[in-house]
């Protein structure tokens, strides 16, 4: 179980010491859900939903890390010219385009999530509980 200090701890690594131009709200309601916003000013913004009486918040974290993936995701696509393409594809509810999308962004997370997880010195166990979450979240865009 992941308590909520770390989802916390995770949205400091990712504001302060990784993405300065990057602003993240966790906000608690019913369910768990998350969102990346590409920029349009200065500014990447990344809301994650979480249950406010939930037990564990891994899923609340491995959605911060997917969706931070989407800004890594977004500054590669940019470089390449492709941003258009990232805003079109977002807009995408299914299909094996943004299937490939959405698995590119957790491969993306899963980086900067193995970044966290050795900085804060969690138990590695929770690697594989991202991949194997972000395996069926890809599965459910086919």
């Amino acid at each position: 179980m992941v308590p909520k200090s770390v989802l916390d701890r995770a949205k400091a690594f990712l504001c302060w010491d990784t993405f300065p131009d990057l602003t993240v709200q966790l906000i608690g309601l019913g369910e768990t859900a998350a969102y990346f916003f590409p920029p349009s000013n200065d500014n990447s913004t990344v809301v994650v939903f979480y249950q406010k009486q939930a037990a564990d918040f891994s899923r609340p974290l491995f959605l911060l890390f997917h969706e931070a993936g989407h800004l890594l995701q977004f500054q590669e696509w940019e470089k390449e010219g492709r941003a258009p393409d990232f805003r079109r594809i977002t807009g995408e509810s299914s299909g094996a385009i943004k299937t490939a999308f959405e698995r590119e962004s957790w491969n993306w997370g899963k980086d900067l999530f193995e970044d966290f997880i050795h900085a804060q010195k969690l138990d590695g166990d929770l690697l594989d509980a991202y991949e194997k979450y972000a395996k069926t979240c890809v599965q459910s865009y086919g």
